[in-house]
């Protein structure tokens, strides 16, 4: 018996800049907690390549190592850990370009430091950007600082 998986609908922006609008498949059941499987567990899971939709009947297989962030375009309630703290960090990426976002660490208050939610992260983690939950790849990252006040105003 085959599982309808849950289409999650994402923009993937690759290393080179380029970017795909389309949907990741997910679990209705997830391995790891009760309920669908979440993005963040499919880009930290085993696989190499990932199936997205493009569009009806377009599928193509997405290698894992040549994404730099997954942005979904709705925000899953789950991602936020209740009694999290916001740490406002600003991003950057080894090519310059920069996004600014909110990163919410649950670790206790010993390990409630950027760097302690960093380090304990898998290869993606995090950050949510201009309300969106983005998934950003560790490796292609230069630096991250943080500190409070440096939001950018999403007004228009």
């Amino acid at each position: 018996m085959k599982l309808k998986m849950v289409k999650k609908q994402v923009q993937v922006v690759f290393e080179d800049g380029t970017k795909l609008e389309g949907a990741f498949f997910l679990s209705p059941s997830s391995a790891r907690h009760w309920g669908a499987e979440s993005l963040e567990e499919v880009l930290n899971g085993d696989r190499k390549f990932l199936p997205m939709e493009l569009g009806p009947e377009k599928v193509v297989l997405i290698s894992k190592s040549s994404i730099l962030r997954v942005s979904a375009n709705e925000k899953d309630e789950g991602v936020t850990p209740r009694g999290s703290i916001e740490i406002p960090a600003q991003v950057v990426f080894r090519s310059g370009e920069t996004i600014d976002g909110i990163v919410y660490q649950d670790l206790p208050v010993t390990h409630s430091r950027l760097s302690d939610y960093l380090n304990r992260s898998e290869a993606f983690f995090h950050i949510e950007v201009d309300s969106k939950d983005c998934f950003v790849a560790s490796a292609f990252v230069r630096l991250i600082t943080s500190a409070p006040g440096m939001m950018h105003d999403p007004s228009p």
